[in-house]
């Protein structure tokens, strides 16, 4: 079951858009990679904390993978959180 979702997420990954609170999402996840890299700041507010543990690998994935344009980023972050999705149902 867990190939067929893999097969069937990995064929439709880019028919979805970006929702509403992506962007600000990869935002927290980018301030905080920086500051934990040592080139950032962190500024101090309480938003900035909310799903770094996942937020933060999918900025080292963007730039291990020197993505630019904002459609592969966002393409990659969906791909690899379904692939996170397939992760937790195999465990399950």
């Amino acid at each position: 079951m867990v190939a067929l979702f893999a097969v069937v997420g990995i064929a439709v990954v880019d028919g979805f858009g970006v929702s509403i609170d992506e962007v600000s999402q990869r935002e927290i996840g980018q301030i905080n990679f920086d500051y934990v890299v040592g080139t950032g700041n962190l500024p101090r507010n309480h938003n900035l904390y909310y799903s770094v543990a996942f937020e933060a690998p999918l900025i080292l994935v963007e730039r291990l993978l020197g993505l630019t344009d904002s459609r592969a980023m966002f393409l990659s972050r969906h791909l690899l959180t379904h692939l996170f999705f397939l992760a937790g149902g195999w465990f399950c």
